[in-house]
């Protein structure tokens, strides 16, 4: 089956604006494994944010404090094992279709010194692995000179980094998208990215990496797709009814137009079904699409940004993720859920009856 893996510095997954964010993500790329980082809270926080986005399974190391902190999300349909875990990084085994891989969420310490420990645990990792191997995440480091942009000092490369990725064979994956994954004013650095051993290479050969926009971080969040070469056939995916249809102004006279009051209800529902939709795509204009537009859009104007600092352009950019959160807002918000919620059920109630 397509399998991507979204991988994120979110810097605080408390706030409304991260978790309107955050299931923007997931319902735009629909990754079967999230990691997030530095999620700045922990306990009953995080598990209402993992139940509230509808992930099955996880595992966290916590944060100390307001520092550190890795979640792994996934549903159950995945045969995933935590192999080992501490706070830079996870270890997992997937077994996919009785072919096993293994997948290493790193979030590398601020500190090189602590850093170092990190280096020393996947160079054990990588002497004992022969199956398929993805390494990604925020390793706080980086590989090539050309991987930071701006400040007032030029840095190097990680040597400890370059030598873990020479002498293991590890291989880079490439991307799609912003060079850089992390930035603030005007410097720019690559301290995210995926890896892979030759293993992973060989089987997984069509897997891509995309730097995906920017928004409510500092850190671009990082998706990997991949694919078994054994693939399912594809996912039906379910009728949603979304509460705000029920602002438009002319969706209650659709409704009293639409609904077929003669024969039984599954009928009608499904006549209706097929209605709504129409009217989604033509009159009310679908919300995902938007979506989809602005993340696009936004990505190429970062990207742009990358290269040549502008202020028409920071304008753009301040623009797009204004017009972002408003569709978030609306699409998502509680205010929206209080106001119409209930309306949408007990409106087919009485149609039912």
């Amino acid at each position: 089956m397509d399998l991507s893996i979204m991988l994120w510095n979110v810097q605080g997954a408390a706030s409304p604006g991260f978790r309107r964010a955050f299931k923007t993500l997931i319902q735009t790329y629909k990754p079967k494994l999230v990691a997030l980082f530095e999620p700045r809270c922990s306990g009953i926080k995080a598990d209402e944010f993992i139940r509230k986005n509808r992930f099955e399974r996880s595992h966290r190391v916590e944060a100390v404090g307001f520092s550190g902190g890795i979640w792994i999300l996934w549903n159950e349909f995945l045969n995933v094992t935590v192999c080992e875990s501490n706070g830079q990084f996870v270890h997992l085994r997937l077994i996919d279709m009785d072919r096993n891989s293994f997948i290493t969420a790193v979030y590398g310490s601020p500190s090189s010194l602590i850093r170092k420990q990190l280096w020393l645990e996947l160079q054990r990792i990588a002497r004992n692995t022969s199956y398929p191997w993805l390494i990604g995440g925020d390793f706080n480091a980086i590989l090539h000179t050309e991987d930071i942009k701006g400040g007032s000092h030029r840095r190097r490369g990680c040597k400890l980094f370059n030598s873990w990725v020479s002498n293991n064979h590890i291989c880079e994956l490439g991307f799609k998208g912003p060079r850089f994954t992390w930035s603030i004013g005007t410097v720019f650095e690559r301290l995210d990215r995926a890896l892979c051993n030759t293993s992973w290479f060989t089987n997984y050969g069509n897997s891509s990496v995309v730097h995906l926009p920017k928004f409510n971080s500092d850190h671009w969040p990082v998706l990997v797709n991949y694919a078994d070469a054994r693939n399912s056939g594809p996912v039906v995916k379910p009728f949603r009814f979304m509460a705000s249809w029920l602002l438009h102004e002319n969706f209650n006279h659709f409704v009293a137009a639409s609904w077929e009051t003669i024969g039984d209800y599954v009928r009608a529902a499904e006549s209706f079904v097929r209605k709504v939709k129409e009217w989604n795509h033509n009159i009310f204009g679908d919300i995902f699409k938007k979506k989809r537009r602005l993340l696009a859009r936004l990505a190429g104007i970062q990207r742009a940004l990358e290269v040549h600092k502008s202020s028409n352009l920071a304008r753009i950019e301040i623009e797009l993720k204004k017009d972002l959160e408003e569709i978030l807002w609306y699409q998502k918000s509680r205010k929206d859920w209080i106001q119409c919620g209930d309306r949408n059920t007990n409106y087919f109630h009485r149609k039912t009856l």
